[in-house]
């Protein structure tokens, strides 16, 4: 395959998917990482992609926050596969706080079937997914109504958190960095999740494998702060190379 093709299909990969890895395409295409990171190193220099560690993202996705619409469209099956890994953590009688990500959403549909636990959120979709299970207690925290993300937040949302008792706290953001920790592109998110963070008892990173590298900002998790992280099986590489030795409990979709 030319490389002008090879290069034309990355980047209409990178296109649907928003994201592209570098061990990834070299194995689809059946090249060398080393030619890969020259495709993607071109296609960053003409302005059609993003450089991320280990991979590239499409430079036409803004680094501001997406809808909860948008994000939950993204990498779903990686969410579901890791999602199905993060639930075997939970243990009966506990209090799970769940975020507002995509990622935390398809976690609380896959609790655990006859499981009594209590479940305590400020997103509007986990209520819906969750509100036809009699097996779970479900306590919506409120506050002020954020309709691009379907979620609440605010002083009264805070207010309502620190009333209550957090065994495990599962949430995701925009960026995984080794040395910095979780960040999100919403400073204000960032803040809101850094309180629930120092608020829990256990505290559990959701991170499908296009979020290991990928830039960002407003930094809210220190890796030393993470109890588990729990990622999809692409994400490997990636902690192969960068994840050799961690403070928390690394966990990987079957």
């Amino acid at each position: 395959m030319l490389a002008a093709e090879r290069q034309r299909r990355i980047l209409e990969l990178a296109r649907k998917s928003g994201t592209v890895r570098t061990t990834e395409l070299a194995g689809d295409f059946e090249v060398t990482e080393e030619t890969i990171r020259r495709d993607l190193d071109f296609l960053a220099r003409a302005g059609h992609l993003r450089r991320t560690h280990g991979g590239a993202m499409d430079a036409a996705v803004s680094l501001a926050e997406l809808s909860q619409t948008e994000r939950e469209a993204r990498q779903l099956a990686e969410k579901v596969a890791l999602s199905k890994e993060a639930a075997e953590l939970v243990k009966e009688g506990e209090t799970l706080l769940v975020d507002a990500s995509s990622t935390a959403l398809e976690f609380a549909t896959r609790l655990p079937e006859g499981l009594r636990l209590k479940v305590v959120t400020y997103s509007l979709a986990v209520v819906e997914r969750l509100a036809g299970r009699a097996d779970i207690e479900l306590i919506e925290l409120g506050g002020v109504f954020d309709r691009r993300g379907r979620r609440f937040s605010g002083l009264l949302t805070e207010a309502a958190l620190r009333m209550l008792r957090i065994d495990r706290f599962f949430f995701s953001g925009g960026g995984f960095d080794p040395k910095l920790g979780m960040g999100e592109p919403n400073p204000d998110q960032a803040r809101l999740k850094r309180m629930m963070l120092d608020h829990a008892a256990w505290n559990c990173a959701l991170v499908d494998h296009t979020k290991l590298g990928a830039p960002t900002d407003n930094f809210f998790a220190k890796p030393e702060e993470l109890d588990a992280m729990v990622c999809d099986k692409g994400g490997k590489p990636f902690a192969k190379r960068y994840l050799t030795t961690t403070p928390y409990e690394l966990h990987f979709s079957r």
